[in-house]
């Protein structure tokens, strides 16, 4: 079943707070996005504190768009979130970030920028709980949807027909299908839903896409 997975980067707390509000009563997770001004130009919240303080139900994935990732991996597991995804081109220490969070008993994806090829993670694909493919540029809401990374994701779908897949970037009404089609079970949505007059609608409009392609 897909799910659809609301986008969250912010540069302040109650940026953070406003956008968990908005779309809490809709959905069961959120994505939210970590930037450090290195590994992307753009630069968000740290995140560590807020996150504590945040006062929700909903489950938290933290998508950690961050230059070596293994130095701050073990204060993120100190915090509410039960999964982390990390990005492959930003760290060679890929297996110690994936057996921290392992041995923190929390889930654990990788993620991939549209260039970066399927064989830069093979030896990871088995020991993570889902692969995390950016469909477009990483760092900012709005980016071009990179049409070639479907043929990608349909490849990778199909030696790999068990492993989740999470999609993150340009997911709207549009590409949505297209996207289920290749094998996507996860949509991380942040531009479609909070620039949105209504976000309920919005959201209501992708899940509704989301049981259509599946009937």
């Amino acid at each position: 079943m897909t799910e659809i997975v609301p986008s969250i980067l912010v540069k302040t707390r109650e940026e953070l707070i406003e956008k968990v509000i908005a779309v809490e009563p809709y959905v069961d997770r959120i994505h939210l996005d970590i930037a450090d001004g290195i590994f992307v130009p753009n630069i968000t919240i740290s995140g560590f504190e807020e996150i504590e303080d945040l006062d929700t139900d909903l489950k938290i994935g933290v998508h950690l768009m961050v230059s070596k990732p293994e130095n701050h991996i073990v204060r993120w597991l100190e915090t509410p979130a039960d999964q982390f995804i990390f990005h492959i081109e930003a760290t060679e220490k890929a297996q110690e970030v994936i057996d921290k969070v392992k041995e923190a008993d929390k889930m654990v994806g990788i993620a991939i920028n549209p260039q970066t090829p399927i064989s830069a993670i093979e030896s990871f694909i088995d020991q993570v709980d889902l692969v995390h493919f950016m469909t477009v540029e990483p760092g900012f809401y709005g980016g071009e949807f990179v049409e070639s990374v479907l043929n990608k994701i349909s490849d990778f779908h199909f030696y790999y027909p068990d492993k989740p897949i999470e999609v993150d970037g340009g997911v709207d009404p549009e590409t949505e299908p297209k996207l289920i089609k290749a094998g996507v079970s996860l949509l991380v949505a942040g531009s479609y839903i909070f620039k949105s007059k209504d976000h309920a609608k919005a959201i209501e409009k992708l899940k509704e896409i989301a049981g259509s392609e599946e009937a």
